[in-house]
């Protein structure tokens, strides 16, 4: 696949123009209809449960996009590189710390963010610390310390959080030498 010159992105594109996507969705048609013929009622059950994922997942991504329509409308690049960029500093590494335990919902539906983000400059550490941190959940937190105490809660919490900052820097070390 072709580099991207700007971001190091892979390209979802074929050398004839035709995407990826659509070649996934001939073979999920093509799977469907296989299975129509050996298990029609398999084949039902299958879709309503298809259906029924969409339905939980589509809320979060709309919130998503509408979230990745309102950045791109109201931040400009220079405002990512300034926050997350490559001259972000700590405050870079302390926000995708906090906007990772944050986070709510599926994380694929935080990957077309994350992706818009990279390509206005966000740094790829960041992006693991982001995800790294996803795993401290807020909500769950008081059922932790009810099943497992005060100091377990807050040292696993610390723990993870400077763990995801030695993931971030690993990650940007390997695709600094990878990109070179």
């Amino acid at each position: 696949m072709k580099q991207m010159p700007h971001t190091g992105q892979r390209r979802t594109k074929t050398k004839k123009g035709t995407s990826y996507g659509i070649y996934f969705l001939g073979c999920v048609v093509c799977i469907y209809l296989i299975l129509f013929f050996i298990h029609p009622g398999n084949m039902e059950k299958s879709l309503k449960a298809s259906m029924h994922i969409f339905l939980q997942v589509c809320p979060a991504l709309v919130v998503v996009i509408l979230l990745m329509g309102l950045m791109n409308y109201l931040v400009d690049p220079k405002t990512v590189s300034r926050y997350v960029g490559e001259g972000s500093g700590i405050k870079g590494w302390l926000l995708a710390i906090s906007t990772g335990i944050l986070s709510h919902g599926p994380i694929y539906a935080w990957y077309p963010l994350l992706r818009d983000l990279r390509r206005q400059g966000m740094k790829v550490g960041l992006v693991a610390v982001f995800l790294y941190n996803r795993a401290i959940k807020i909500p769950l937190l008081p059922v932790m310390v009810y099943y497992f105490g005060m100091p377990l809660v807050i040292v696993l919490s610390v723990y993870m959080m400077l763990a995801s900052l030695v993931q971030g820097q690993l990650v940007q070390m390997v695709e600094r030498s990878v990109s070179q």
